[in-house]
């Protein structure tokens, strides 16, 4: 069987595998009060650790360089939360001064908007049809009752405990995790074992660089998009533009739905402050301009590959990670995500995560191609092996993916679960693609090679012609064009019966004295060898180049 298509050993635990993770998933969720804040106080750890480090190499003690550390990450969190409280107290502030604008601009879209106002009395008269007897409601107001202002205060004290407890566990969590790091890092190594110590470490090695670089430019990219947001609403004239530019950056760290939502707060505002639509459309520009450049020039250039996950699996991670912890898990979906591919790549039996969620391919080339030619995909299989013929040029692969392909076909047709329908279709895909490969505008070809029988032989011997082609040697499979070929090549790829065999080496030789037989499968060389005759026969490229060469040098020099 060809490398590319390991086996695959069947688990009797799935049940005991699933009720374990379903434990782990009730674990995570009903502990989300401390384990939250430990992830997020990890990750920032990880984000600070360079930082750290390099003021302990300057020979500051580590206790004053982690109250100093932790000293400049609260003054910037504190300096942020103040602009945003202030720009968000003065937008509160000004916002009556706006409500003639935001009047005049709601009663031109219900008024002046001919669809809108059409709409609207349409369900109008569509809910009065449904109660024609109903007499009209009578609108009665209750007064409510005014909430006490002890009421009102303990209603505020209690959103504000909960987040502010939150910020308070992470930070104390991150002081002594960088405070204690060593010890940390040395117990989950005895934790993983002592006998797995160069995995773990590798492991550890590879979490801490790759999210380290990820977390610098992520920082770095959504810092230049809140700061150009937060210029350009300035430029444009857009109230308490600074609150909207930090607003940006911090949602910017949601995937994928950070960015689009920042955008509804300053869309909202031009809405409601400006006269007319200009400003809501260079609103609306801005952001276009700005996230086009930085989502599709600067993060690619940046990032790279740096998490390695896929976008589908940051997608269902963030959702899921979203449900159990909420706006934290939303957050931290990226980092964990990425250490899970981490965990996948360097622990044999978390291997499955790698496969899941890592970008990395989740098959060889080889196995792809050989998928898209069981499917049928002559395009799909035609772009695989274009993209590695520019790479390993047509000789190369045709050994990494022809070959193996072809000898997989072979080997599969003896199993019952491959049907001979399947077989020839494949076989038939991939003479399709081969012969896209071909130069059929050669004249007097000097070697022409023939299958033996039936479609794997014909798709063998179409690739044995790409490959000479590439060598420099003209080359067809087509008799009627190699009216006097020095050389013939048969093909064997399939098990042929020994008497067509026998029938295809006469007909070769009756066409020229120098033949050759190219063997691409075991299945071929037993029916080769079941005839009994003696064959020039090769059963690589590897070798088959130059015998070719010999006899080609052989017949000038006789000529």
């Amino acid at each position: 069987m060809p490398p590319f298509l390991p086996p695959i050993a069947a688990s009797n635990s799935l049940p005991m595998r699933l009720l374990l993770i379903g434990g782990i998933i009730a674990v995570i969720y009903l502990g989300r009060a401390v384990l939250a804040p430990l992830a997020l106080a990890m990750l920032l750890t990880i984000a600070a650790l360079p930082m750290v480090a390099w003021i302990e190499r300057r020979g500051m003690p580590r206790i004053p360089t982690v109250l100093f550390t932790m000293a400049v990450f609260v003054s910037a969190a504190g300096g942020l939360v103040y602009l945003v409280v202030s720009q968000a107290l003065s937008l509160a502030a000004e916002l009556p001064g706006y409500e003639n604008v935001l009047r005049g601009k709601v009663q031109a879209l219900s008024e002046g908007s001919g669809p809108i106002e059409g709409v609207s009395r349409l369900f109008h008269r569509l809910g009065a049809a449904m109660q024609p007897g109903a007499p009209p409601a009578q609108t009665v107001t209750v007064a409510s009752p005014e909430a006490a202002p002890y009421e009102t205060v303990l209603s505020f004290i209690g959103m504000v405990v909960g987040p502010l407890a939150t910020v308070a566990m992470t930070l104390l969590l991150m002081t002594f995790i960088l405070v204690q790091r060593e010890d940390v890092r040395d117990r989950a190594l005895r934790l993983a074992g002592l006998h797995e110590l160069h995995r773990t470490t590798e492991a550890m090695t590879d979490t801490t660089g790759r999210l380290g670089r990820f977390l610098l430019m992520q920082v770095v990219v959504n810092s230049v998009f809140g700061l150009s947001m937060g210029i350009g609403l300035w430029l444009i004239g857009v109230p308490n533009a600074p609150l909207w530019g930090v607003l940006g950056s911090v949602l910017r760290f949601i995937p994928y739905l950070g960015a689009p939502l920042s955008l509804v707060f300053p869309l909202v505002v031009a809405f409601a402050t400006t006269e007319g639509w200009n400003t809501v459309l260079m609103v609306l520009a801005l952001f276009i301009v700005v996230d086009v450049i930085l989502s599709y020039g600067v993060e690619p250039w940046l990032f790279g590959h740096s998490t390695g996950v896929t976008p589908l699996a940051l997608v269902l991670s963030s959702a899921f990670w979203a449900v159990l912890w909420g706006p934290i898990g939303l957050v931290l979906a990226p980092a964990i995500t990425a250490c899970l591919v981490i965990l996948g790549r360097h622990i044999p039996s978390l291997s499955f995560l790698d496969v899941l969620l890592s970008d990395s391919p989740a098959l060889p080339v080889e196995a792809r191609f050989y998928q898209r030619l069981l499917a049928g995909d002559e395009f799909g299989a035609s772009r695989l092996l274009a993209a590695e013929s520019e790479r390993r040029g047509v000789l190369g692969s045709v050994e990494r993916m022809v070959l193996p392909a072809i000898a997989q076909i072979g080997h599969g047709r003896p199993d019952e679960t491959f049907s001979a329908n399947l077989a020839i279709r494949g076989a038939r895909t991939l003479k399709n693609v081969l012969d896209t490969m071909t130069d059929a505008s050669i004249e007097h070809p000097e070697i022409l090679v023939l299958p033996i029988a039936g479609a794997l032989d014909r798709a063998a011997a179409s690739a044995l012609v790409a490959a000479l082609l590439e060598v420099g040697h003209p080359a067809t499979t087509d008799v009627s064009r190699a009216t006097d070929p020095t050389l013939v090549i048969l093909a064997a790829a399939g098990a042929t019966p020994a008497h067509r065999v026998v029938r295809a080496l006469r007909d070769a030789r009756r066409i020229s004295s120098e033949v050759l037989v190219f063997i691409t499968t075991d299945e071929a060389a037993r029916a080769i060898a079941a005839t009994g005759q003696a064959t020039n026969s090769s059963e690589s490229l590897t070798t088959l180049m130059p015998r070719i060469d010999a006899l080609l040098d052989q017949t000038e020099v006789a000529a």
